[in-house]
């Protein structure tokens, strides 16, 4: 992703100082553009402080509409510098809509899953098991010995969600 802090401060000034509808603009704007550091971890940081359902479905949009591959580290960089489950359920569900292979960030949304709500934790098992196969072996024995770790202390379907999660993980 490109550096860009003009651009970053422009994001940042907009959503800290913006209308509803220059906010709306300014996210619809970027999806035309190829996104650049530290857009995306702001864009989440203020969808986790946001109360304005329109504005937090306009970035969740985007976020699911993201095709740049070159953003995956900052959408997983960004589950862990949120805050609430909503926001966190939010970023897991923009992995596996965007089709993006994120194979590679399969421990840090594992993570994510044992840290989450039910929700939460649904929708990292969703993303961990669309890239399944092309979790590394090394991958998958850490997030096995994890959640094996932890499994008793989740409540019941959580327990049933964590189970098929690691028998997915064995196949």
């Amino acid at each position: 992703m490109e550096r860009s802090e003009k651009k970053l401060a422009e994001l940042g000034r907009v959503l800290n100082n913006g209308k509803h509808h220059e906010i709306d603009e300014k996210v619809r704007l970027m999806r035309a553009e190829k996104p650049f550091d530290g857009a995306l971890r702001m864009l989440a940081l203020f969808y986790d402080k946001s109360d304005d359902e329109s504005i937090k479905l306009t970035i969740s949009g985007f976020f699911n509409d993201m095709k740049d591959r070159a953003g995956r580290a900052e959408v997983i960089e960004s589950l862990a510098a949120v805050s609430k489950q909503d926001s966190i359920a939010m970023l897991a569900s923009s992995c596996w809509q965007s089709g993006l292979d994120y194979s590679g960030h399969a421990i840090a949304l594992a993570d994510a899953f044992m840290a989450g709500d039910y929700m939460t934790s649904l929708e990292c098992f969703t993303v961990i098991e669309s890239c399944s196969t092309l979790i590394s072996d090394g991958d998958r024995i850490a997030i096995i010995f994890k959640l094996e770790n932890k499994i008793k202390a989740y409540d019941a379907p959580k327990q049933r969600l964590a189970g098929e999660l690691i028998t997915l993980l064995k196949e």
